[in-house]
């Protein structure tokens, strides 16, 4: 009960604004932006010169910092995945092969012409017969790569290794458990890419109520270029008229925190320039009125 009033007491302290794209994403009525994409698409100048300027634009800041340690084990705030892993003997065949692709794949394109013509082997299909070659190639380095688990074992555990050989049996599958953060914030801000420390949107409205976004941030060639592109895009746009920035956070308890509005456009200007191409001396000329995140950890 107290994090459902915890949730209602911040949503109350969102700008208007913010309330009301987030209820229009709520009922999935919220629509991308379809401006531009990773290298297709028409240019920033054309897009510049057909875009509605009657429309409200706006952006969003997201900071995440890390969940406190002591939650990382409560499953109000992560969600636990359970991963089976192949057995200690099984990883280092595969390491083993993995160091020696070139090789392997030779050995396997030499077993196939060998064998795929013998009376045993003709009526298997392709796929088969490579899948029993991989499995005997496997097999002929099994003696090496149990001794060089043992070697490891002795070197760890030295004078107790048998102990421990026997109680880990390292020709059995492994149980992992990993640990994910929840992400909940209001949509649309919840489709987080866990590779991100911040993400920014570009949001706008126009004259039938309809709002459109884009996220961006560091994690992906994608979202770089969104970064690039619409933050581009919306400095253009704030220097005719000033494009508002609302920052938030997502602090280490999992609670999504309004922290304050500026009336222009600010953006990190990590990534504005990379995966989006465009001329240094323009991107310049075009961002000299925006304001800079100038540390992605400070709101």
């Amino acid at each position: 009960m107290g994090r459902y009033l915890s949730k209602i007491i911040m949503f109350e302290n969102y700008p208007d604004i913010i309330r009301a794209l987030i209820a229009e994403a709520e009922t999935d009525r919220l629509r991308y932006f379809e401006l531009s994409s990773f290298m297709t698409g028409p240019s920033l100048k054309e897009v510049y010169g057909k875009i509605d300027k009657t429309m409200r634009f706006f952006s969003v800041y997201v900071y995440m910092e890390r969940l406190e340690d002591d939650l990382w084990d409560n499953d109000r705030y992560t969600e636990k995945e359970k991963v089976i892993l192949c057995s200690r003997v099984e990883e280092e065949v595969r390491k083993y092969w993995w160091d020696r692709n070139r090789e392997h794949i030779k050995l396997i394109d030499e077993r196939m012409e060998s064998l795929k013509n013998e009376p045993e082997y003709k009526k298997m299909k392709e796929g088969d017969l490579r899948d029993k070659i991989i499995k005997d190639l496997d097999q002929e380095i099994y003696p090496e790569m149990i001794e060089r688990v043992k070697e490891e074992y002795k070197e760890f555990y030295e004078d107790e290794w048998e102990e421990y050989w026997e109680k880990e049996d390292p020709f059995k599958e492994r149980v992992e458990y990993r640990y994910h953060r929840r992400y909940e914030m209001p949509r649309p801000f919840n489709h987080w890419d866990s590779r991100n420390p911040w993400q920014q949107y570009y949001f706008c409205k126009d004259q039938d109520g309809h709002f459109y976004y884009i996220q961006s941030g560091s994690g992906s060639s994608g979202q770089r270029y969104n970064h690039g592109f619409y933050g581009h895009l919306f400095a253009l746009l704030n220097n005719e008229k000033p494009v508002p920035t609302y920052f938030f956070t997502y602090n280490s308890r999992n609670q999504f925190v309004f922290n304050r509005k500026e009336k222009s456009l600010h953006l990190y200007f990590l990534h504005l320039v990379g995966n989006f191409q465009i001329d240094w001396k323009e991107s310049e000329r075009i961002l000299k009125d925006v304001s800079e995140i100038r540390d992605e950890f400070k709101l």
